[in-house]
């Protein structure tokens, strides 16, 4: 009978993990950053998938693959902060901020 060592041990991964990469933000800042060939702006690319989230990148990174275009890292940027313009309300309009406070009489 083998031991579960040994069995164990012929299922590894042939690819070594990343220690560095804790969580799914840090995962698909990896994976942007290689496929564009820009490792060296990990932090970049990790701090706008903090701030637009992890879906949205996703759905940008996957446009931006069917495109092809020719600098990916300017237009991946360029579409992360064209979706944080289009949400803000314009300035001057009569949009109000809401408050969850009760209004004094």
């Amino acid at each position: 009978m083998d031991g579960i060592s040994k069995i164990l041990g012929d299922k590894t991964l042939d690819k070594p993990r990343n220690k560095h990469i804790h969580s799914e933000a840090h995962y698909w800042a990896d994976v942007i950053s290689s496929a564009f060939g820009e490792r060296k702006k990990f932090g970049m690319y990790l701090g706008v998938i903090k701030r637009i989230g992890v879906q949205r990148a996703r759905q940008i990174f996957g446009e931006i693959q069917e495109s092809n275009p020719s600098n990916p890292g300017k237009l991946f940027v360029w579409k992360s902060s064209q979706r944080a313009r289009d949400s803000r309300p314009e300035p001057g309009s009569d949009e109000q901020p809401s408050t969850n406070s009760k209004q004094l009489t």
